[in-house]
């Protein structure tokens, strides 16, 4: 991949985006800019709007209102962005008459900088069987070769929408090895709705929150990783909880109460305001902190 063209400019950038079907209002003002080269994990209940965003930025679904970018161009309906992006969608569907070879072979046709000795690499690394028709393949053999297709012609952004549904442990962590081994060139960017997104805790950079039809908070993986802490006690004064707080409560079973605090300062509040007898705070696994982080984008309904 060209390092060069790589560097120039953000991966996309979204302002003021809306997207209404009839009367339901989806997206209701999404701005956001993804930085080349990170993995931004979108989290969001169902409902919420993660894969119409997904389908807005390739260029497949036009926005009713705001400007969108992306790797510098203007969506347009020609396909030229779709060429530099790879998509893995949450239900890939192929013609179920033809094998996963052909498959590709008509994919090919398809992409400009499509590498056949790469979509071959990729497919032997994942164990593809290119002999096997679509319509006898297993989940995980369908997953497998979207993966392929959204590889084979090194794209610059891999858009994933829940690319790991409805698969077993073992082919989960095959294919997540793959988009890990894709992190280690140069330029890529992934940005991935995921219901399990424990799964990427190790290779996020950034989690967005897409909440009442707005990305509501862009957290920093790392912070969260490091600050990241469960406060608990017993409940002393309702009326002290401080206001403001980036936290969830998870429980206030007098005299019980605990807090999923996302940073420090919102910890170190909690630890001194009264609120709490015998306040203490402990760590937070990261896996965890992502699980709790959709209540606190739900805040924002």
């Amino acid at each position: 991949m060209n390092d060069a063209r790589a560097a120039r400019g953000p991966a996309f950038v979204l302002d003021g985006v809306k997207r209404s079907f009839g009367s339901r209002h989806i997206l209701r003002g999404v701005s956001a800019r993804a930085e080349r080269g990170k993995v931004i994990g979108l989290l969001g209940r169902n409902g919420e709007g993660k894969t119409t965003l997904l389908r807005i930025l390739l260029d497949l679904l036009e926005a009713d209102a705001g400007a969108v970018e992306v790797l510098g161009l203007r969506p347009d309906g020609s396909g030229r962005i779709r060429q530099r992006i790879g998509y893995v969608p949450e239900r890939p569907a192929f013609h179920e008459y033809m094998t996963a070879a052909q498959v590709l072979s008509l994919r090919a046709r398809f992409w400009e900088r499509w590498d056949a000795a790469r979509a071959a690499a990729l497919a032997a690394s994942l164990g593809l069987d290119l002999a096997e028709r679509v319509s006898s393949a297993s989940k995980g053999t369908v997953a497998k070769l979207a993966w392929v297709c959204a590889a084979a012609h090194d794209p610059e952004l891999f858009l994933l929408d829940e690319p790991t549904s409805g698969l077993d442990a073992l082919v989960r962590e095959e294919v997540l090895s793959k988009l890990i081994e894709e992190l280690q060139d140069a330029g890529k960017t992934i940005f991935v709705a995921n219901h399990r997104m424990e799964e990427l805790a190790g290779v996020l950079d950034e989690i967005w929150l897409l909440s009442g039809g707005v990305i509501s908070r862009v957290c920093d993986a790392e912070r969260l990783r490091r600050e990241a802490r469960v406060v608990s006690g017993r409940l002393a004064d309702t009326a002290k909880e401080p206001a403001g707080l980036c936290a969830v409560r998870l429980r206030a079973d007098a005299p019980l109460a605990a807090w999923a605090a996302f940073d420090s300062e919102s910890a170190e509040r909690l630890l001194r305001s009264g609120a709490i007898e015998g306040a203490q705070a402990s760590a937070m696994p990261f896996e965890e902190t992502l699980r709790r982080l959709l209540a606190l984008g739900g805040d924002h309904d």
